[in-house]
């Protein structure tokens, strides 16, 4: 009964992982790009002036404050938006009045050149925000469709995690098992060792995402049209919002919001400032709230501090208090999204999400694996449904990598002036994947994981060079001028370009190219059947 139990299983995590899992690896690397989206839009906009040190957070807001006087009259509503470790760059925003039969005015953001005071002209571009947003809204695709789609696909993820750890009856002895062998065995044992070395992480990314999409998500994109009001209230309880005064429409003087920065400093004790809000700007009613960085995982009450801009008293104001859905509702969000992480903390979030999507990678190549002796053995040839798969995985666990490479050449060649520059980036993003899907349906499948993997190697090694070539932000310059954040890409780029490298040279040295004579066929069914007997015999002796 037990056999057939886990048998059960077996076949429900095999093709649960192979039907979506194209779709899982897209949501896994670009979600864990996400993690340093930040960073990336930083780098996307090379306009952007290099980190300026030793410079106080009074003088930052000074000359934020300068800019919004100058630019943002008539606006109510400020953001000022302070260099922190991720986006080291002064950034001030304004919602804008809103239009004729719209509910809010649209929202405009602007870089600051601290030595200048004034606003950087960055180049259009869609960022790391756009890659971070594929995670969960694809691309091409409405909103409505998306979220159904990642929806289920987290869905069944969740049951593949679940089911892969019924059907390892030795999980954690298997983790320190490794045979590098070529074949089948080889394989088993890397999907293994991916699965149970990041597993903590693996469920807590996939649960707490699907709890979005039940809970948040899909109630935006149904609208909860049997009852809004009641929707409206839940958003409430999972995101108060800080009480705030309305522009009375008498204009009087705010006094400088560097000055009564002490009034929050005398709050937290440190110079922990992240944002500054400006509501009612220039009115009677102006109010200033300062806001530093998450110091807790489910967000403390503590966190903000709101004084009065004309008179500077603190305003008392009730703490947030969070409900307990709305308290596990940030934890969970914390968690998913790595908002409480530090620089060490987002790098580990960086590579247990490489190690996910390896992953993801290492069972869709099993499958072919699995099943490659049987193919060969074909008069014929492999089933069309064999080859479709495995034309899917080059195409995309090579294919994709060098797609979101194309995305930054995109941003470094496209004349900056084009117009529908943020499309377009995307669009050569897809049109790329969409070529290296088809490549392999022309080549041996040997000389498809082949040849994709040495032109990944490629562009990624030659992105630095495009880079020092189209921009002055390159690797030299970084270093001189220690921003470490923009010297970390050209090294990061050189490094994953070096790995490819190294995947083809051991790809190339463990599998040559062979004619795909009778004989070649069969001394390839042979390994991977010798590869099949010790397999077998490895799970009679785990009974």
């Amino acid at each position: 009964m037990k056999d057939n139990f886990r048998q059960s299983m077996k076949w429900f995590h095999t093709w649960v992982g192979l039907s979506v899992g194209w779709i899982l690896f897209f949501m896994f690397l670009t979600g864990t790009l996400g993690y340093f989206y930040q960073e990336i839009t930083r780098w996307m906009e090379p306009e952007r002036p290099f980190i300026q040190h030793n410079i106080s957070t009074e003088q930052l807001i000074t000359i934020a404050q300068t800019y919004l006087q100058k630019n943002a009259q008539g606006v109510d509503e400020w953001d000022i938006n302070l260099p922190t470790v991720r986006n080291q760059n002064l950034r001030v925003g304004w919602r804008n009045p809103s239009e004729a039969g719209k509910k809010r005015g649209r929202y405009k953001t602007t870089v600051l050149d601290i030595t200048t005071g004034e606003k950087v002209e960055s180049r259009a571009t869609g960022g790391g925000r756009l890659l971070y947003r594929m995670h969960y809204r694809l691309h091409y695709l409405s909103t409505k469709i998306s979220y159904w789609i990642v929806g289920f696909c987290a869905m069944l993820m969740l049951l593949a995690v679940i089911t892969g750890v019924v059907i390892h009856k030795k999980i954690f002895t298997d983790f320190f098992t490794f045979r590098a062998k070529k074949g089948l065995i080889g394989w088993l044992d890397i999907h293994n060792v991916l699965s149970v070395i990041a597993l903590p992480f693996h469920f807590m990314i996939t649960y707490s995402g699907l709890l979005f999409f039940l809970f948040t998500y899909m109630a935006l994109s149904t609208n909860l049209q049997t009852n809004e009001d009641e929707y409206r209230e839940m958003r409430k309880e999972i995101y108060p919002r800080t009480s705030h005064a309305d522009s009375a429409n008498q204009p009087a003087e705010m006094q400088d919001i560097a000055s009564l920065y002490q009034q929050a400093k005398n709050t937290w004790k440190n110079d922990e400032l992240n944002a500054v809000e400006v509501f009612a700007a220039n009115d009677i009613n102006a109010q200033f709230l300062f806001i530093r960085h998450e110091t807790d995982i489910t967000y403390n009450p503590n966190d903000q501090v709101m004084v009065n801009a004309i008179t500077g008293e603190v305003i008392q104001q009730t703490p947030r208090e969070y409900t307990a859905a709305g308290m596990i509702h940030n934890g969970f969000y914390s968690l998913h999204e790595g908002q409480f992480a530090g620089p060490l903390a987002r790098w580990i979030y960086f590579l247990t999400g490489l190690i996910g999507t390896a992953m993801i990678a290492s069972g869709l190549i099993l499958w072919t694996t699995k099943r490659k002796p049987k193919q060969l053995k074909k008069p014929d040839g492999p089933d069309f449904g064999y080859r479709l798969v495995e034309q899917l995985n080059i195409g995309t666990i090579v294919g994709l990598p060098i797609a979101i490479a194309m995305y930054f050449y995109a941003n470094r060649l496209l004349p900056v002036g084009m117009v529908d520059r943020v499309d377009w980036e995307a669009n050569v993003m897809f049109i790329s994947w969409a070529l290296l899907l088809i490549y392999p349906a022309f080549r041996s499948p040997t000389r498809a994981w082949l040849e994709q993997l040495q032109l990944a190697a490629l562009v990624y090694m030659a992105l630095p060079l495009v880079n020092a070539l189209t921009t002055d932000k390159h690797l030299v310059n970084s270093l001189q001028q220690q921003d470490w954040g923009l010297a970390a890409f050209d090294l990061t780029f050189f490094t994953v370009g070096c790995c490819f490298a190294f995947s083809a040279y051991k790809y190339k040295t463990l599998q040559p190219e062979k004619a795909m004579s009778r004989k070649a066929i069969r001394q390839d069914s042979a390994i991977d059947n010798e590869s099949r007997l010790q397999l077998q015999c490895i799970s009679k002796e785990n009974g």
